[in-house]
């Protein structure tokens, strides 16, 4: 009987220390970003006080609505039977790929980045259930896509929705000018990626008749989102919230217990060391140094900044130094390819999918296409 009990406790520890290992692989982003906080809070304690400042209240809000609507999307299990046809019908593991790119940059230029990603990394992580293979590659090159994709129109991401109203450019112009960028980047991108994913025959399991799904919550949910993506494009996202909140409340409340809560938190940690960082004298003074009349120094400084303090917060940081909206938005565009934290859609999707593997992954990827990138756009437009 006691051994029993013993292999019993050996078991149950087993289990608990694999449970902790798998939630700190997940948020192995989230302690440096809390940690910052700490030491810039220790730092200038002064600016405490205006901390529920720094936070874009907007962009919080449209998160937790959509991180609603698309774990339920999620949870109603269609991504799964969605997952199988395109499977069927996807001869090889590049194609594959190549599908879910162009599916990103269709979406993120008129979705925004943020929703293409939660829809496409949902319908991704259904594949995965269905593969013999780990489809981290292939969010990482989603999230690359969305970037690419975004910066063609205004609407397409927040750094350009910015610089947009900033300087007062009619919609033709800025997608006239984003163009050109838009195409070097992803034929750059479409070249990288059938050198990485190989022309290997798809193994999966399971067949369509098989796969069930809640049908009611997945009609709801994409009518919500519909509805909420509307609302976000009019500036009536807190309003609609509040009535998500309501609706899942009352008949789907067990998907409150699937949000990955913890991605709101940080987010809402990562505005303020970033506003924060901005704000420091010594790095204005810093600037100053620069010859920011010239446009290629701008596209640099926008380049480089969106590695330290993500590309919206840079965007809002070289404005002030720089008039040229186009090297900026140039800069920060390309720049969102490069570390992980230099654009917020690409915590998004690695995310979804966690472990401590996919944040070294997506730099294996992400930082030589942004050299090559920024080195081509460099000597392209700005020589």
């Amino acid at each position: 009987m006691d051994g029993g009990i013993q292999i019993l406790e050996r078991i149950l520890k087993r289990e608990k220390m694999k449970d902790i290992k798998k939630i700190r692989d997940k948020n192995i982003i989230f302690l440096p970003f809390l940690l910052l906080l700490i030491f810039l809070g220790v730092s200038y304690p002064e600016k405490i006080g205006n901390y529920p400042h720094f936070i874009e209240w907007e962009t919080i809000a449209a998160l937790t609505g959509l991180l609603i609507i698309t774990t339920s999307i999620k949870e109603s299990g269609y991504f799964h039977a969605v997952a199988v046809r395109i499977l069927e019908k996807m001869g090889n593991e590049r194609k594959l790929a190549l599908f879910l790119l162009f599916l990103s940059c269709t979406l993120s230029p008129f979705l925004t980045n943020d929703v293409a990603l939660f829809i496409v990394v949902p319908l991704t992580i259904g594949i995965a259930d269905m593969m013999k293979k780990d489809v981290g590659k292939m969010v990482i090159f989603e999230a690359m896509a969305v970037n690419v994709g975004s910066l063609l129109t205004p609407i397409g991401n927040p750094q350009n929705l910015f610089l947009w109203h900033e300087w007062g450019i009619s919609f033709s112009k800025f997608v006239i000018t984003m163009l050109p960028l838009f195409l070097l980047l992803l034929l750059l991108l479409i070249i990288f990626l059938i050198t990485v994913f190989p022309p290997n025959k798809i193994d999966f399991y399971g067949k369509g008749s098989e796969v069930k799904y809640r049908k009611k919550m997945f009609i709801s949910s994409i009518i919500l989102l519909t509805a909420y993506i509307a609302c976000l494009q009019f500036g009536k996202g807190y309003y609609a919230l509040f009535f998500i909140f309501l609706i899942y409340l009352a008949f789907f409340r067990e998907i409150f217990a699937r949000i990955d809560w913890l991605l709101i938190i940080l987010f809402v940690i990562m505005f303020i060391d970033f506003r924060l960082i901005t704000e420091i004298n010594t790095l204005h003074t810093f600037m100053n140094n620069f010859g920011m009349e010239k446009s290629s120094t701008t596209f640099i400084l926008s380049l480089l900044t969106s590695q330290i303090t993500s590309n919206v917060p840079a965007s809002i940081f070289i404005s002030q130094f720089s008039h040229q909206w186009f090297s900026i938005s140039y800069g920060v565009n390309v720049g969102g390819n490069g570390f992980v934290i230099a654009s917020l859609a690409n915590i998004i999707a690695l995310r979804f999918v966690g472990g401590r593997k996919i944040w070294l992954q997506f730099h294996k990827y992400s930082v030589p296409y942004f050299i090559i990138t920024a080195i081509m756009a460099y000597l392209i437009f700005f020589r």
